[in-house]
């Protein structure tokens, strides 16, 4: 499911850029808004959802401000609920690996000596 969420927020986010190039696009002069590659470009991006005001076209700004709140809340959720679940990926150098694996080898064999102690005591405390 995190993967899942990880993609919406992908897919959330090229609309949103995809929306931020039909706005320049749409600033360039020569560019006829009826014509239907741009017509279609415009629809998809949501400049027809509300009409403009004051010849301003405000609809690609909420589409904006929504898609950032939705992209917001599933970060949120990823967050919350799945990023703990993720594997880390630890970046070390190969002296400080070295290092690590030598001290996990020493807990392994404190470990080991520790048990093989604990179970040498128990069978002389059952012989007496």
């Amino acid at each position: 499911m995190g993967k899942f969420i990880i993609y919406l927020y992908r897919i959330v986010n090229y609309y949103l850029y995809f929306v931020i190039m039909a706005c320049f696009l749409a600033i360039v002069p020569n560019i006829n808004p009826n014509y239907p590659l741009f017509n279609a470009i415009f629809k998809a991006a949501g400049f027809y959802l509300v009409p403009p005001i004051f010849g301003f076209v405000i609809s690609p700004m909420i589409v904006m401000v929504v898609l950032a709140l939705i992209m917001m809340g599933l970060s949120k959720i990823y967050v919350k609920y799945f990023e703990s679940k993720e594997p880390k990926v630890i970046v070390m150098s190969t002296e400080d690996f070295m290092k690590e694996i030598i001290k996990n080898q020493q807990n392994a064999a404190n470990d080991n000596t520790q048990e093989t102690d604990d179970k040498h005591s128990e069978s002389e405390e059952n012989k007496q």
